[in-house]
């Protein structure tokens, strides 16, 4: 008995010895909850600028057959002083991209007035019923220098308009809707001491006009220096007649009422080439002068 006890002293002694040497362990902590990474930022929206938008289509009617001013080459391209500046002005204005229908000149007052054209470029002159009905910009695209073929027996007495007005001499007849209509209208209003003599007509060729002269129908017939000049060798080569120029025409290109915006971006346009002398550069291309030079 006293054996045993002895025993289980010493098994007991032994446990408690152990448990006193032993080194405590450290509690492992349980693993953090994973954290979500933070999201990229958002790139901005990005505004297309000017030139990555796509550019506003303008259909446009130009006139086929008025030469040198715009015209249909053989090939069925487009040329011309009007074609040139306009297509200088649409290279300047990326938000806006021209398109040309060729048509005479009634088709494009009649493609204006119906909005399928937004613009008519032609050689169109100012008047107050144009004005009341279509935009016209600030500036005008061209122009011609008029003037008078005159007899030659007048040579040494007619050198300008008054001097034609005074002299008494008789004009060809002029068509009403014509551009020198109004300005001898205006002429007359503005020297009732020696007005001009004329009579309102149908529209005649320069030509036929040039011939009346010769003969001695009349004394003067009123044209563009530029048809005088292409006119001369074929009508006049015995030289009969010469030239008194005394006025520039300014032509226009014609717009809807609501193209307010295009008008004013082309005016922006025209100012600056006008200044830096790119449009009188053009004139003597297509007109061998300046006709800017004559403008008031």
């Amino acid at each position: 008995m006293k054996k045993l006890l002895c025993i289980l002293l010493s098994t007991m002694l032994l446990f408690s010895v152990a448990a006193c040497n032993a080194t405590p362990q450290a509690e492992t902590p349980p693993p953090a909850p994973a954290q979500p990474e933070p999201a990229a930022p958002e790139a901005p929206a990005q505004e297309n600028t000017p030139a990555e938008q796509a550019a506003e289509k303008v259909l446009m009617g130009i006139n086929s057959a008025q030469p040198p001013a715009s015209f249909v080459k053989e090939d069925g391209t487009i040329g011309g002083q009007n074609y040139a500046v306009m297509t200088l002005i649409d290279e300047l204005l990326p938000q806006y991209e021209f398109v040309y229908e060729a048509v005479d000149q009634d088709a494009l007052l009649l493609g204006l007035d119906s909005g399928k054209y937004a613009a008519a470029v032609g050689n169109f002159w100012y008047n107050e019923k144009r004005n009341e009905k279509y935009l016209f910009p600030q500036y005008p695209i061209g122009g011609g220098v008029e003037g008078i073929a005159v007899n030659r027996k007048y040579f040494d007495a007619v050198q300008s308009l008054d001097d034609f007005a005074k002299a008494e001499l008789k004009l060809t007849p002029q068509e009403t809707s014509g551009a020198m209509y109004d300005v001898f209208m205006q002429y007359n209003e503005d020297h009732p001491d020696h007005p001009l003599k004329f009579s309102a007509g149908e529209v005649t060729a320069s030509g036929e006009q040039m011939k009346w002269v010769k003969e001695g129908r009349y004394d003067g017939a009123a044209m563009f220096a530029s048809e005088f000049d292409e006119l001369k060798s074929t009508v006049d080569a015995d030289d009969k007649l010469y030239f008194v120029p005394f006025y520039a025409v300014k032509t226009w290109v014609l717009y809807t009422k609501d193209q307010t915006e295009l008008v004013k971006a082309i005016d922006g346009v025209m100012a600056a080439l006008k200044d830096d002398g790119t449009l009188s550069k053009i004139a003597v291309e297509w007109f061998g002068y300046d006709i800017y030079e004559y403008f008031d």
